[in-house]
């Protein structure tokens, strides 16, 4: 897995954490919830996509990779899932971090 991108990555995912989650209190399209939850699951799913990282950076191997893409993955699915919440001066910073993310899913496992 590439330095490059993933400094890329935590910089974006920084970034998002960062922004202010406003959702509607009258909307009640069913992502209120998730709109409330968003701060300890997101930070929750970032800790597990940097612990994936860390221990792939530490210890290279296929197994480690897989991790990390899954991780990755879980990301992926969690800001599509906020896609609501994410006021829109913040959707093409969130939108640039979706697409580095699945650049990482696409990278090749193989130890170097």
């Amino acid at each position: 897995m590439k330095m490059k991108n993933v400094k890329r990555v935590l910089v974006l995912l920084l970034t998002v954490l960062l922004f202010n989650v406003s959702c509607s209190s009258d909307n009640n399209d069913g992502v209120d919830g998730i709109c409330e939850e968003y701060s300890a699951e997101f930070q929750t799913t970032l800790k597990k996509y940097s612990d994936a990282y860390k221990l792939q950076y530490e210890n290279p191997s296929t197994v480690n990779c897989n991790n990390v893409k899954k991780e990755a993955q879980n990301v992926i699915n969690f800001l599509e899932k906020l896609k609501e919440c994410i006021p829109a001066s913040e959707k093409e910073s969130v939108n640039e971090l979706i697409a580095d993310l699945k650049e990482t899913l696409t990278e090749s496992c193989e130890e170097n």
